[in-house]
């Protein structure tokens, strides 16, 4: 089945804030800060690498940037995390479970499986993100720095 690129980066972005939003109980990134690249691969279309910016500001104002999301289940250790995670938006909801594993303080996966929902149609999807550590300095660029992540 082909996703738009729309619908992937909807999907994507629900996954890596509210995987984001979760961590912040934790009340600092438990990794290292700086600039991360999240590459998204999901068996249908080809991989999708976007930037985020993650430090212990950006980490704790996660809870509030995507108001459309609740997670429940959450359990965060010093290896990981995993919770479920359900997203109303008003042209789909996203819901499913979500692992994300921590391999040092440089790398982690997040493993998600999930159903979205538009238009009356449910569609099940399972991918996996690959956030790697790039640099301790953020490009204003980073997806959650760019003037329509601020909005």
């Amino acid at each position: 089945m082909i996703y738009s690129k729309w619908l992937r980066y909807l999907i994507f972005t629900g996954i890596a804030m509210v995987a984001i939003a979760s961590c912040s109980a934790q009340q600092k990134f438990p990794l290292r800060p700086g600039e991360w690249s999240a590459t998204i691969n999901d068996p249908s279309m080809p991989p999708m690498t976007v930037l985020y910016c993650l430090n212990d500001e950006l980490w704790t104002k996660s809870l509030t940037q995507n108001s459309s999301c609740t997670i429940s289940l959450l359990t965060v250790t010093s290896g990981g995390i995993s919770y479920n995670m359900s997203c109303k938006m008003p042209s789909a909801q996203i819901a499913g479970k979500v692992q994300m594993d921590f391999d040092g303080m440089q790398h982690m996966i997040a493993k998600a499986a999930i159903n979205l929902t538009m238009n009356g149609k449910t569609i099940p999807s399972t991918n996996q993100t690959d956030y790697r550590w790039k640099s301790a300095t953020c490009s204003p660029a980073d997806k959650n720095l760019s003037k329509s992540a601020t909005k």
